[in-house]
């Protein structure tokens, strides 16, 4: 597997403190975000790695530089005008050709990718996304599933519970196939562009529920907890 770590948002509810140090380079513990994760995808085997940026992206460049002081090798796109998330895609797009992770730069995990991926295997989709079960649909995407967990359709924030109660996590699974429904042009959003122009065509997504933290840093409140749990 391959991963792509998606770094370009800008952290303006961690203002004044995403002002001058890009949201993955904030500290956690004894180490910047982006560390934690590209030590967690490498105890996976996850080494080749993709990064868009933006936002006082070249602090993020200059602190890993082409990876290999982190046991990886890392390629950047600066996007000069925000991509969205998916369309942070398709600047690696002759080099996704395998299966890859997509993680959000705000996210600390430390999720069992293995489980993941023999869930994947499993089900012989074209995608993976990891959802949970959430209390707050007004905050979050609402993946709609079937019995056996391949997706129906999702319902973008704020949503309500009238489909349902799986939030969508922000970690996927995806196989090269998935770039194909990528759109060509402008900024492009995994939920809203990306996964119903495959689900449109009968492509199949799947849903891996999980109760397993991925612990969003990107409000005051969720930084100085995770301040709090890696102190």
């Amino acid at each position: 597997m391959k991963g792509v770590i998606l770094c370009a948002g800008e952290g303006e509810r961690l203002r004044p403190l995403t002002l001058t140090t890009p949201k993955p380079l904030l500290p956690i513990g004894n180490k910047p975000l982006i560390d934690h994760t590209i030590d967690w995808l490498a105890s996976y085997g996850i080494h080749d790695l993709y990064i868009n940026l933006h936002h006082l992206g070249d602090k993020i460049e200059e602190h890993l530089g082409d990876g290999s002081s982190h046991d990886a090798h890392i390629a950047y796109s600066h996007e000069k005008e925000l991509q969205g998330t998916a369309g942070a895609l398709r600047a690696f797009s002759d080099l996704l050709n395998e299966p890859f992770v997509v993680v959000y730069g705000d996210i600390l995990t430390r999720f069992d990718l293995a489980k993941l991926e023999a869930f994947h295997n499993a089900h012989s989709g074209i995608g993976t996304l990891v959802v949970q079960r959430t209390d707050r649909p007004h905050d979050c995407d609402i993946v709609e599933v079937d019995a056996n967990n391949r997706i129906i359709d999702l319902h973008h924030a704020p949503g309500d519970f009238s489909h349902g109660n799986l939030g969508n996590a922000a970690l996927y699974l995806l196989e090269p196939e998935i770039l194909e429904f990528l759109p060509q042009h402008g900024p492009a959003d995994f939920v809203v562009d990306l996964f119903p122009r495959a689900l449109n065509v009968g492509k199949a997504l799947y849903a891996y529920e999980s109760n397993e933290e991925l612990l969003d840093i990107g409000t005051q409140a969720r930084y100085e907890e995770a301040q709090r749990r890696y102190a």
